[in-house]
């Protein structure tokens, strides 16, 4: 993992993301505004170094992941053994589009309630159907532009089936 990125190096990486995609998932999330999947080259008025600042996280966390295993592919894809914890977090509900795909809230929400049936599930969301309940939220600022202009207040939850 670099120390630091360019954003020159930040453009090419966008646009060669197969030519190295661990690196290329490095930068497209830790080096991207809040995080999002190339959202744009991260910078702030303090000078921050994004892609330092994701490596330390990153080789921190890595500590308590050695036997974690990451798949990538479809939520309804990933093999769940009985009686495992899951969290998911999908796409909240009238936001950005992933891939220029919309997201099928109505069948995510049909399969946490057939997950829920044999394991213990939590969905993080701002809202959930009627029969999820909120069992944590938290208040906080989001921001959607780099010089913070454009802050606005949300609570995020995490919602679990009512039984």
């Amino acid at each position: 993992m670099p120390e630091h990125i360019s954003e020159e190096q930040y453009k090419y990486i966008k646009e060669h993301k197969n030519e190295d995609k661990a690196l290329a998932g490095f930068v497209g999330f830790g080096c991207s505004f809040g995080g999002k999947w190339f959202g744009g080259y991260a910078r702030n008025k303090t000078g921050t170094n994004y892609a330092d600042q994701s490596k330390r996280s990153l080789l921190k966390d890595m500590v308590n992941l050695t036997t974690a295993e990451f798949v990538c592919q479809d939520y309804k894809d990933v093999i769940i053994p009985k009686g495992s914890v899951v969290y998911a977090d999908p796409p909240y509900e009238n936001t950005t589009t992933y891939q220029n795909r919309k997201f099928n809230s109505a069948e995510f929400w049909d399969y946490m309630r057939e997950l829920s049936k044999d394991n213990t599930v939590y969905i993080s969301e701002q809202v959930a159907p009627d029969d999820f309940t909120c069992v944590w939220e938290k208040p906080f600022t989001r921001t959607l532009d780099r010089n913070k202009e454009n802050q606005f207040k949300v609570v995020e939850k995490l919602f679990a089936i009512t039984q």
